[in-house]
């Protein structure tokens, strides 16, 4: 786990080991989404057409994250 510290106007340095895990590149747009009470950070790849396409193909009841992990164990790519 790694920390970071909040500096004025609330700003914070993504560190490199999350940047590079994420494969966040500078200039792309992250979102932030409370989940139980945590904060998730996502990387927003894509266009939002794209996404509206398949938009309600997927049935899953929980956090997007949980989705994301039950997807790759049926691609057999975790």
């Amino acid at each position: 786990m790694t920390e970071v510290k909040v500096h004025e106007k609330y700003l914070i340095v993504i560190p490199k080991d999350v940047r590079e895990a994420l494969g966040i590149k500078v200039g792309e747009t992250v979102k932030f989404v409370i989940e139980k009470g945590k904060a998730v950070l996502y990387p927003i790849r894509g266009s939002t057409a794209s996404v509206r396409k398949l938009h309600g193909i997927i049935k899953h009841e929980g956090t997007i994250e949980e989705g994301i992990e039950e997807g790759y164990a049926a691609m057999g790519a975790k």
